[in-house]
């Protein structure tokens, strides 16, 4: 048997649970589901699981570091495009992002036990006064700290009400909304 075939059935299988844990996930809590369930569901042996994981939390561990990982990748990339990031790229990819892996992101924003956002969040952030300038404006320290605290909760807000009305805007139109919402928000408080 050639290694690619077995990589291909590895990589195979590793999606097929990740995709029947992302389900579950829309069901229920992850404390409360259990391998057996999981691979019953998914139709896989639970040696099998065993073999790619120690546990659920393992599996749920590395979809969240996944997703993390590429969502950081889009924020690199504009980093290093530019010196900051100016927001409407970056918004837009990142919606576009979100829109493609969409289950993914309804089950971690569902999921009580997960640090995802506060893991965006904190990588999002602006690394020092230009940045922070770049991105919002002229302003004291102490207001970047709440505005970004707001926009960052306000686009959290805007994601659950597109997830939860099914997603029927674009992602390049809930770009535009958060770019001006964010936008229109800054200008207020100066």
């Amino acid at each position: 048997m050639k290694k690619a075939d077995t990589d291909r059935r590895v990589r195979r299988t590793r999606d097929l649970l990740r995709r029947t844990l992302t389900r579950l996930l829309m069901e229920k809590d992850l404390k409360d589901i259990t391998v057996s369930e999981l691979t019953a569901r998914a139709d896989v042996n639970r040696g099998t699981f065993y073999l790619h994981y120690k546990d659920i939390y393992d599996l749920f561990e590395q979809i969240e570091k996944e997703i993390l990982e590429d969502f950081c990748g889009i924020i690199a990339r504009h980093r290093q495009q530019q010196r900051g990031v100016i927001l409407m790229p970056v918004l837009l990819d990142a919606f576009k992002f979100i829109a493609a892996n969409a289950d993914v992101f309804m089950a971690l924003l569902r999921t009580r036990e997960t640090t995802f956002l506060t893991k965006v969040i904190e990588m999002s952030r602006p690394r020092d006064r230009k940045d922070w300038e770049l991105v919002f404006g002229a302003g004291t320290e102490e207001f970047f700290e709440y505005y970004y605290a707001f926009i960052t909760n306000g686009c959290v807000a805007l994601l659950r009400r597109w997830f939860s009305l099914g997603m029927p805007e674009s992602p390049e139109y809930m770009a535009e909304m958060a770019g001006k919402m964010m936008a229109d928000a800054g200008r207020a408080l100066r």
